[in-house]
């Protein structure tokens, strides 16, 4: 494992319990700390080529997405594992130690393992010297390393990894994560003429800051409990509070006094204000208004209107339960908020309930608390909402993406109609 060409990652079978963010996105996309899952994998392994295997037309569109040109495997040694592992250093660190151990066993520095915790496999090495020809271990049979065949190789067993199995546990171990990303972001050497300015630093040494960035007088930055991780090109208006860990991705805009809790994360292209603690926002969408978001999964392309609320916390301080489509689900967190998939939108003054899952490209409109699951493209939101007819969504979809300078692919395309069908039939059909 010491020469690691290729990482192949596999997406599970249970990749639909990251719902909603599965309608539209391969699991590997999914953004825990200041990475997707991939991204992090390109930085803990930068000589190696990352190669992915999942649903096709979710693949389709995630390579044509990320410019992925070559997905084909090739004769080399290659580390196999689960999308759905959260990719911390210190989980390749056990990887490799346990494995130099097996090879002091046997003599040989290259032979290939299985990992597995408590029987369940959960990562391969295989080594270039087990590979006759590339063509006869593609796609279709690597990841049966995994399932069918991992009997065939060696075991070797790991202590139990963090998983992605839901879109909670990114928001749970999304702190852990910063922290981990941390290493890989370099410090800024204009702290000193950014307090000349008025903006306030706490723990200075845990602050990172890229290039291009626009930091207005009255900002506070507290990293006393955690990093602060700035991309390049953000701007924070003034008198925003931000506390670590906390990662605020590249061409963020951070509005006047927002309050932003630690354990959050921004992906590139956000616009953030008001009161947010301990969510995710994936990418390019927007909470620009007053309003509490809380324990929250914000996909990529929402928008949430002025005065938007998040509920977290039952009054019984009880485990929150979710509807999935038909299956209810317990999450085994007393915090939980809103999951909202794409191109979903509220209106003003509108308030989610605690645990609330809501579909991809609705139109979400009610005075009182809106229900608990709701479907893709509602609208309206509440029970017996009519739906939002495909060809204006995906008008509308098309409309905010060029305002970024990004298309709707014929394969996102493609993936919208395909849930608006399966919701329409489910749902919708009278």
């Amino acid at each position: 494992m010491n020469n690691i060409k290729q990482v192949l990652l596999v997406e599970n079978r249970y990749v639909r319990s990251l719902y909603p963010f599965s309608i539209l996105h391969s699991g590997w996309e999914l953004r825990c700390g200041a990475f997707r899952v991939f991204e992090k994998l390109q930085h803990i392994f930068q000589d190696s080529k990352i190669i992915f295997y999942g649903r096709g037309l979710h693949l389709q569109s995630f390579l044509a997405r990320f410019n992925q040109n070559d997905n084909s495997p090739q004769k080399t040694n290659t580390l196999i594992l689960f999308s759905s592992i959260l990719p911390l250093i210190s989980f390749f660190d056990e990887l490799k130690t346990k494995y130099n151990d097996y090879c002091k066993e046997v003599g040989n520095t290259n032979v290939s393992a299985v990992f597995v915790h408590r029987g369940q496999p959960l990562a391969v090495y295989l080594s270039e010297d087990d590979i006759i020809n590339p063509i006869e271990f593609d796609l279709q049979f690597l990841p049966k390393l995994l399932t069918d065949y991992a009997h065939l190789i060696k075991n070797i067993e790991i202590s139990e990894p963090k998983m992605l199995n839901f879109l909670w546990d990114a928001i749970e171990f999304n702190s852990q994560s910063i922290i981990d990303d941390s290493v890989f972001f370099n410090h800024n050497p204009e702290y000193f003429e950014l307090e000349k300015k008025g903006v306030h630093f706490l723990n200075k040494d845990s602050i990172f800051i890229g290039d291009g960035c626009k930091i207005s007088p009255g900002v506070v930055l507290d990293a006393d409990e955690g990093p602060i991780i700035i991309g390049k090109s953000v701007k924070i208006l003034p008198n925003s509070v931000i506390l670590g860990p906390c990662f605020i991705g590249d061409n963020c805009i951070i509005k006047a006094g927002a309050k932003i809790y630690e354990h959050s994360s921004f992906g590139e292209f956000c616009k953030v204000g008001g009161e947010v603690e301990n969510s995710i926002m994936q990418s390019y969408s927007n909470k620009q208004h007053e309003g509490f978001l809380g324990h929250s999964f914000i996909c990529e392309w929402v928008n949430l209107g002025a005065d938007t609320n998040t509920s977290d916390l039952k009054n019984t301080y009880g485990n929150i339960k979710v509807m999935i489509e038909d299956e209810e689900f317990d999450t085994g967190r007393m915090f939980l908020g809103l999951l909202c998939g794409d191109h979903t939108k509220s209106a003003i003054n509108t308030s989610f309930t605690t645990g609330t899952i809501v579909g991809i490209a609705g139109i979400l409109v009610a005075n009182v608390f809106l229900p608990r699951y709701i479907p893709s493209f509602a609208w309206g939101g509440e029970n017996k909402s009519s739906i939002y007819k495909i060809n204006k969504a995906i008008e509308v979809a098309k409309i905010v993406m060029a305002r970024r300078g990004k298309t709707l692919l014929p394969e996102e395309e493609k993936l919208m109609t395909l849930e608006y069908e399966s919701t329409h039939n489910k749902y919708f059909r009278k």
